[in-house]
């Protein structure tokens, strides 16, 4: 029998990724047509008091890349772009990436603390049993997966850290979180210019 040429992991991966480069489309389509039919005063007035409060994004974008990713990153990367207020695009991109895979590291460690928890792992909660089930099936790649697509990183982070995953494991397969971060930052910025 022949063997396939990419694997269960790879055919997981590849959706994932598409996935993820779908919404991101979606995304960028979104800004594209709210530009082009809203002035920038309209803009300012829907969005103002958030959009050129930094502060208040920041906390939002951390608060997001703690909670499972409520905000997708894509939308601070947006936000960067446009206004340019924590430094250059591709700094801000970076501050931006380390944040993200600071919280996912933070999870990770109180995933840890729980891990003896038997009570957490055998939650009923639709959404975690969702992804500790995934995870049972994909361990430690399902980490590097999350880091480049939709399925919320610091989620699995959690579950990485309550299943047992080694601490050195995590942070090499979660440095993927930052390249997704640049990749999409780049795509963003080339249909911009």
């Amino acid at each position: 029998m022949k063997k396939p040429l990419i694997g269960e992991k790879g055919k997981f991966l590849i959706e994932n990724i598409l996935k993820g480069l779908l919404y991101l489309g979606i995304l960028v389509a979104l800004f594209f047509l709210i530009r082009q039919n809203f002035t920038e005063e309209q803009r300012l007035e829907w969005f103002g008091s958030i959009y050129n409060n930094p502060k208040l994004v920041m906390t939002v974008f951390v608060g997001s890349e703690i909670l499972f990713g409520i905000v997708p990153p894509e939308v601070f990367m947006l936000w960067s772009l446009e206004t340019g207020w924590i430094g250059p695009y591709f700094t801000s991109i970076g501050i931006l990436s380390v944040i993200s895979y600071c919280a996912g590291f933070f999870n990770f460690t109180i995933g840890q603390l729980i891990n003896h928890h038997s009570s957490f792992m055998q939650s009923k909660n639709k959404y975690m049993s969702k992804y500790r089930s995934m995870f049972s099936k994909y361990g430690s790649y399902l980490v590097v997966v999350a880091s480049v697509s939709p399925i919320p990183f610091s989620a699995i982070a959690l579950l990485g850290g309550a299943g047992g995953m080694s601490r050195r494991e995590y942070l090499l397969y979660s440095l993927w979180r930052i390249l997704r971060f640049f990749v999409y930052a780049y795509i963003i910025w080339k249909i911009e210019t």
